[in-house]
């Protein structure tokens, strides 16, 4: 089986605790024989209507570093930028404490920035488009430091038509008015802010919705540190499925450029059967599409599509299932526990000893000491 690099991992959807977590996410790690990983932070999910930056969830970022420190070494922790303290009218304000946060996470340990800033509802409740000025420090600081960034951009273009859209999209906050920014908008601000920042090492998430578009994800890949994840995503697939022979010549083309993600979580484990389809959804259909030329039913993912496998060679998948992600990341930052365990201490003081992310936060405060005198829970 090929060795992967899991660059595209969550820790917050399902209420499962840290450190029964571990487990959880080695069980995945040893069934499809990932060996190196990294953990996203998404502090903020906006659905506009029902939450807003305030609620932020700053627990985010301490949860993927105490998953970097529990795997140590071969863990790594992308960070997410907060916006709930912060008056997003004064641009220059923002644009001062984004640059703080930054040179703040990376010298704390953390691996890169996770950006959700380029969903679509996101990108509305900030009001702030991907090149706009208020992020040009945070982006020339990433820049020099080759500090990597991995954003989602857009969604699936059908997602701008309500009448396309299942209940299930729409209440998930998934239909896009004229009162969003357009599925092209999201993709020429993408294409606007590497004019002026050509050399971010900048890696678009779930292909950057671009499959849609083959002039956008060409001069996407032209510059020189971008790269795009295979994380399934609405439609991608089916997308390049439709245009085989362009598709399959560019993931071999940008193999040096392509890097393997899930967006797996640590889901909860109700049963072994349940828990195994959980975890083995996304992984198994990367698999087929990338090592077969088979036919791959994607109705259990509820697109009821099929499409038949690239089978791209094996030379290539190395790069893309782990060497990319190796290459780029190099050895995981050095972690300040300290400071984690500052924030940590910050954020139990919000809790009543009856809420559940007191039990975490109260672990990580345990654990976090442990992991700096180099220990781990369990030998």
């Amino acid at each position: 089986m090929d060795k992967i690099f899991d660059g595209h991992l969550h820790t917050f959807l399902f209420k499962v605790p840290l450190r029964e977590s571990i487990g959880l996410f080695q069980r995945q790690f040893d069934r499809f024989n990932v060996k190196k990983f990294t953990f996203l932070a998404l502090p903020m999910d906006p659905v506009p209507g029902k939450r807003g930056v305030e609620s932020t969830d700053n627990i985010d970022n301490l949860r993927v570093m105490y998953y970097k420190a529990a795997f140590t070494p071969n863990g790594y922790a992308y960070a997410g930028l907060e916006y709930d303290k912060l008056d997003l009218t004064d641009k220059k304000a923002v644009a001062e404490d984004l640059l703080r946060q930054v040179r703040e996470f990376r010298k704390a340990g953390y691996d890169g920035i996770k950006m959700f800033e380029g969903h679509p509802n996101t990108r509305k409740t900030l009001g702030f488009a991907l090149n706009d000025e208020v992020f040009d420090p945070f982006y020339e600081y990433c820049e020099k430091e080759n500090f990597p960034i991995i954003i989602h951009v857009a969604n699936a273009k059908y997602m701008w038509d309500k009448s396309q859209l299942s209940q299930y999209w729409i209440e998930r906050g998934c239909a896009f008015d004229e009162t969003y920014p357009s599925f092209d908008d999201l993709h020429q601000e993408v294409l606007g802010l590497l004019q002026k920042h050509p050399k971010l090492n900048y890696t678009v998430a779930h292909f950057g919705f671009m499959t849609y578009n083959k002039e956008v994800a060409e001069k996407f890949m032209s510059y020189e540190n971008t790269k795009m994840d295979v994380t399934p995503g609405n439609n991608n697939y089916v997308n390049m499925d439709a245009d085989r022979e362009y598709w399959r010549d560019f993931i071999i083309k940008y193999s040096d450029k392509i890097v393997y993600g899930t967006d797996c979580y640590n889901f909860n484990f109700d049963n072994a059967v349940n828990f195994d389809r959980a975890i083995g959804n996304r992984p198994t259909l990367i698999k087929q599409f990338f090592e077969t030329d088979k036919q791959i039913d994607l109705s259990a993912n509820a697109i009821s599509y099929k499409i038949k496998g690239f089978k791209i060679p094996k030379k290539y998948r190395k790069k893309i299932y782990f060497e990319n992600n190796a290459k780029m990341h190099g050895e995981p930052n050095k972690i300040d526990f300290d400071y984690l365990i500052e924030k940590a201490n910050e954020q139990l003081a919000k809790y009543t000893e009856n809420d559940f992310e007191y039990y975490n936060l109260w672990c990580m405060t345990q654990d976090f000491e442990t992991f700096k005198k180099g220990g781990k829970l369990y030998e």
